[in-house]
C-alpha cells in the first residue's frame, strides 16, 4: 500500500523459469497483490509459479495461453488487468527490465500532474542499443503524423494507472499490439489525465521473446490501420 492506496503488479510471463523466484522475492513490500500471467511457457515456470504461491500469499499465478500468431503479451495483460483488485494497477514486464520500486515516485508525479493513466517512458537513454531507439523514433512519428499526439516511448511496456479506468481502455489486441493500443486509447478517452513519466531501463533478466524486426513491421501496419479503421467508425455513425 502506498499513500493509502493499494497496489496491484501485473506481470506477463513466458519461459521465466530460471529467474522467476528471485525476481518475485525482490519485489517492495508496498505491492499488496503480484499477478503473474505465464503465456505458453514451455519451461517449469508455471511449476514455479506453483512454488511460489505458497511462500508469498500475495502471489498469484494464472495461465492464458491464447494467441495471435503464436504471439500472446496482449492476452497475458488483459487477463491480469481484469483479475487485479487494487485501486491501482502497475503493468510492468517480467524480465526485470522497468523499475518497479519507483512507484512512490510515479504516484507522486501523476498526483502533481493529476493523472490517472501514466505510460513510464524510457526514451532518451543512451544505454539502450541504436537500432531500438530509432525503431521506437519511427513509431513514435508514425503517431505524430496520424494521431496528432506526441508519445516519447509508444513502446513501453510499463504502466501506472487506476482500475476505474480500465473500461474505458478498450482493450482488444492480444498480441504485442496491445502496447500502442493501450497508450492510444488511453489518450483518447482520457484526454489530459493520461501522460508519460521518465523512467531508466534496466539490464533484461534472460533473453528477449521478440524479433525486433517482425514486431516493428507489425506495430506499424497495425498504427496505420487503426487509425483509419477509427476514421471509418466515425464517419459510418454520421
Amino acid at each position: 500500500m502506498l499513500y493509502g492506496l493499494t497496489i496491484s503488479l501485473v506481470m506477463p510471463c513466458r519461459n521465466e523459469a530460471k529467474h522467476l523466484a528471485r525476481m518475485v522475492a525482490a519485489i517492495p513490500d508496498f505491492y499488496d497483490e503480484i499477478i503473474c500471467v505465464s503465456n505458453k511457457s514451455t519451461d517449469n515456470t508455471v511449476a514455479i509459479g506453483r512454488q511460489l504461491e505458497k511462500l508469498y500469499p500475495r502471489f498469484h499465478l494464472l495461465v492464458d495461453d491464447r494467441a495471435v500468431s503464436g504471439i500472446g503479451y496482449g492476452f497475458a495483460h488483459m487477463t491480469g488487468i481484469s483479475r487485479a483488485k487494487s485501486s491501482i494497477i502497475v503493468c510492468a514486464d517480467s524480465d526485470g527490465t522497468y523499475p518497479i520500486e519507483d512507484l512512490p515516485r510515479i504516484l507522486g508525479i501523476m498526483k502533481n500532474r493529476s493523472l490517472v493513466f501514466a505510460s513510464c517512458s524510457r526514451y532518451p537513454d543512451k544505454n539502450i542499443p541504436f537500432t531500438l531507439q530509432l525503431g521506437v523514433k519511427v513509431l513514435n512519428l508514425e503517431i505524430f503524423f496520424l494521431y496528432a499526439i506526441i508519445i516519447h516511448d509508444s513502446l513501453s511496456g510499463m504502466w501506472v494507472f487506476e482500475r476505474s479506468v480500465v473500461p474505458s481502455l478498450h482493450l482488444t489486441e492480444g498480441d504485442w499490439n496491445l502496447s500502442p493500443q493501450i497508450k492510444l486509447n488511453a489518450h483518447k478517452y482520457l484526454g489530459d489525465r493520461f501522460g508519460e513519466i521518465k523512467v531508466t531501463q534496466r539490464t533484461r533478466l534472460g533473453e528477449t521473446k521478440q524479433s525486433y524486426v517482425k514486431t516493428g513491421l507489425g506495430h506499424l501496419k497495425w498504427i496505420f490501420k487503426n487509425r483509419f479503421t477509427q476514421r471509418e467508425g466515425i464517419q459510418s455513425a454520421d
